[in-house]
């Protein structure tokens, strides 16, 4: 075979593709090398050309410099709680592009510790509640820690607004949230627990209304200090919980009583459409809306099943106003402003030269330059 072998350790390629959870067809496929190929590759362990080898990297979502390791690495044992879409609740092996996000966070979840650690900056402000609190207790409590009233979500001009609101007063306590693409198969969100550095990650795929919920929700896993992975939440305690208060949080049961009565006029709420008016009221998704109307006695779980198989993805549609899709809009909005803030700390320490913390973010010195105007500004206020 024409070409240069790349020299790599196979036994680091077999763990990243046992870690990558794809299979040999869906690899070959990624790769685009034949199956023969890769089986020859994968399992009797032929040594492979240089542009199999970038193909594979690539494939793997993995460096090229990872597969020159002289070993594999250990398993990061990571505590991490997953919200999967529903009738994923059974599943126990991620998705690929899971396995990816994961990883992803993880290693900023690394990077920003060794910043805190390094220019003494201090852990993120997380919320320490008392263990025996339900999740009305929990909603309270994160009222007040987040300075949150129901009449910003009312008078935001959209979900969009109430969401970047929500994430600038999390992330003001020192947690990132950022926004990943994991398309409408995979997991809603999830979370990963640090002693100075937790992070939470929403799936960009759902609409701004069901982000709004995800990343209450994962809040609340943070402050339970859950660890166990998350399954269908009509069935599993821990989720209930978390559903519960993200959904209290977003709407008061006094006030939404009121709502249905003067503007529903009826004692129950029996149809999806009156729950979408609901949701769209409170700018908050159909499912936090459902679960709610539940839990104050104005709806059934027949009507949430109806609600729950409803998708919420997309972004609300073509929007005038938005601003030019520039690389450091997209970095903001993907890695949200605890990230390059801690980045811009530990260059200004000199923990990081001005090199590294660009390669970190993957931009040039003039967007660098405008990512640190965004993260200077002001929070943003109801």
């Amino acid at each position: 075979m024409a070409g240069k072998l790349a020299p790599i350790n196979t036994d680091v390629l077999d763990w990243a593709v046992r870690e990558s959870g794809l299979s040999y067809r869906e690899l070959a496929e990624s790769s685009k090398i034949p199956e023969e190929r890769l089986h020859a590759i994968l399992v009797d362990h032929d040594q492979p050309m240089t542009g199999e080898f970038k193909s594979l990297a690539k494939a793997l979502a993995r460096p090229t410099a990872f597969f020159f390791l002289p070993k594999p690495p250990r398993a990061h044992k990571s505590k991490t709680s997953f919200r999967y879409p529903p009738g994923r609740g059974g599943e126990n092996s991620l998705h690929f592009v899971e396995r990816t996000a994961l990883r992803n966070a993880l290693r900023w979840q690394k990077v920003l510790s060794w910043v805190r650690q390094e220019t003494n900056s201090g852990g993120a402000d997380l919320l320490r509640v008392p263990e025996n609190l339900g999740p009305p207790q929990i909603a309270e409590h994160l009222r007040v820690w987040l300075h949150w009233q129901t009449d910003y979500q009312k008078k935001a001009t959209s979900s969009s607004s109430v969401f970047r609101m929500l994430r600038d007063r999390v992330e003001g306590h020192g947690i990132a949230v950022m926004q990943l693409s994991l398309g409408s198969d995979s997991c809603r969100g999830f979370s990963l627990p640090h002693n100075d550095s937790p992070v939470i990650a929403v799936n960009s795929a759902y609409n701004p209304p069901a982000r709004i919920f995800t990343l209450l929700h994962e809040l609340t896993h943070l402050l339970r200090g859950d660890s166990a992975l998350c399954g269908d939440p009509r069935n599993d305690e821990v989720e209930r919980f978390c559903e519960g208060a993200a959904a209290i949080f977003l709407v008061p049961a006094d006030d939404l009583s009121e709502y249905v009565a003067k503007w529903l006029r009826v004692a129950r709420v029996d149809e999806v459409d009156q729950v979408r008016r609901v949701a769209n009221y409170y700018k908050i998704s159909l499912r936090a809306a459902a679960i709610r109307l539940r839990q104050v006695g104005l709806a059934d779980s027949l009507l949430y099943e109806k609600v729950n198989r409803i998708g919420e993805f997309g972004g609300g549609g073509f929007n005038p106003n938005v601003e030019r899709q520039t690389t450091p809009v997209i970095r903001v909005r993907e890695l949200g402003t605890e990230i390059p803030r801690l980045l811009l700390v530990a260059r200004e320490s000199g923990a990081m030269s001005d090199t590294e913390v660009r390669r970190h973010l993957s931009v040039n010195g003039m967007q660098l330059a405008e990512i640190r105007e965004r993260v200077s500004r002001p929070q943003v206020e109801a």
